[in-house]
């Protein structure tokens, strides 16, 4: 692969800057990005897009999965990225992608010449921003995200929204809140007390170990 990408000094100001594993994972994903509009597979991909998988990305980058998972987490609830499920694989948008690589006098020539086109641009931002999570059809907003984790950590309801994700029948359902809501409460009855009673069994197996390891009489022979 050839050519190159521009890297503007204001990425040292970026909140994601410090974050190693953010960083390291959208500077890939700058790279492996559309430059143009192709077609793959019977689909229109648009500049800055990317048809990827965690394991991929994982293997590419020498993340863990668990690594992959969260920091594209973040970097879609800051909105620099989208992220929507297919058949070909997971496509990934990177939101400001012809901000960071085209021309500053080409972007100033595409700037929205009406005040329609702004705010439909507006309502498009604030959508995706308040989306903690979106494949297929279903979207999950941060709100609702919330109102899971008044009861399930964030462990517990990532990996239920990743089983979902995975579920080929997952085109019946309407509402992933009321799906995940529902997948919760089978998989972890007991939400976020399962992890705290996980724990507590780890902590007391730990204090027999030690126990049986200085109690005196152990290895005394019986009279």
């Amino acid at each position: 692969m050839s050519g190159w990408i521009k890297l503007h000094r204001q990425i040292l100001e970026w909140e994601w800057y410090s974050n190693n594993n953010c960083f390291r994972l959208f500077l890939h994903l700058l790279l492996k990005a559309n430059h143009k509009e192709r077609r793959f597979k019977g689909m229109e991909l648009e500049i800055g897009t990317i048809v990827t998988s965690r394991d991929l990305l994982a293997r590419e980058t020498g993340l863990t999965g668990q690594q992959i998972r969260t920091a594209l987490n973040k970097l879609i609830s800051t909105n620099e990225l989208t992220s929507v499920s297919s058949p070909q694989g997971t496509i990934i948008q990177i939101v400001n992608y012809e901000k960071y690589q085209i021309a500053t006098n080409e972007i100033t020539n595409e700037q929205p010449t009406s005040n329609q086109r702004a705010t439909t641009n507006n309502n498009i931002k604030n959508n995706k921003e308040n989306t903690y999570r979106r494949f297929a059809h279903l979207s999950l907003s941060f709100q609702e995200y919330n109102k899971l984790a008044e009861t399930w950590n964030e462990d517990q309801i990532n990996t239920t929204l990743d089983e979902i994700e995975n579920y080929k029948k997952n085109n019946q359902y309407k509402s992933l809140f009321l799906t995940a809501k529902k997948w919760l409460g089978k998989n972890f009855p007991n939400g976020k007390q399962m992890e705290l009673s996980m724990d507590l069994q780890f902590t007391r197996n730990i204090l027999a170990q030690l126990n049986e390891k200085d109690d005196p009489n152990k290895y005394r022979n019986n009279d």
